[in-house]
């Protein structure tokens, strides 16, 4: 599916390609979009899974690591990431796939609002993580889809998450200070 795409891929290529028989894989899984259910729930866990190790480190630490992990050219998965796209395509028009992605970046948002709000406390500032979660979410998302054909420079979009993450903060009023409603 990485390579072909959806709607190209048979389940005889892809159980070739995963050394398998056909007919072990038809027994598993009734069609594609299962297949593609399934995978979309087994990338997930291990997407998170990954995700965890950025738990113990230190609030600025966390965060870049959380970044790093989506859009670092150190950490890029060629094969994952093909697959993540098809899994994002096919989330918008298969309402099974649509379930499990939006399982998958609920997890994410709450990762990144936890290491957004860590972050934030060590700085003494009073971010609204909620907002700033979902703007690296789109920069996140934007960075995976756009990314080759975008036209930046290899390692742009960790480098704009970053910056963004910087802007929020420095945009964001001290802990102690006025809120930004009153002020």
């Amino acid at each position: 599916m990485a390579k072909e795409g959806y709607e190209a891929a048979s389940i005889r290529e892809i159980a070739q390609a995963a050394g398998l028989a056909p007919g072990l894989v038809h027994h598993y899984v009734p069609d594609k979009e299962s297949l593609l259910v399934a995978l979309t729930e087994d990338l997930g866990a291990r997407w998170l899974t990954r995700l965890d190790e950025a738990e113990g480190l230190a609030p600025e630490a966390r965060l870049r690591r959380l970044i790093e992990l989506h859009l670092s050219l150190d950490e890029a998965r060629p094969e994952e990431l093909g697959c993540w796209l098809q899994i994002i395509a096919e989330a918008a028009r298969r309402p099974s796939v649509g379930a499990v992605w939006a399982e998958v970046v609920v997890g994410l948002r709450a990762k990144l609002v936890g290491a957004l709000t860590a972050l934030a406390e060590s700085r003494g500032r009073r971010l609204d993580v909620e907002a700033g979660a979902a703007a690296l979410l789109a920069l996140i998302y934007g960075g995976l889809t756009l990314g080759p054909s975008a036209g930046g420079p290899p390692g742009y979009a960790a480098a704009a998450a970053w910056a963004l993450t910087e802007g929020l903060l420095a945009a964001a009023p001290a802990a102690d200070g006025p809120s930004q409603a009153a002020g």
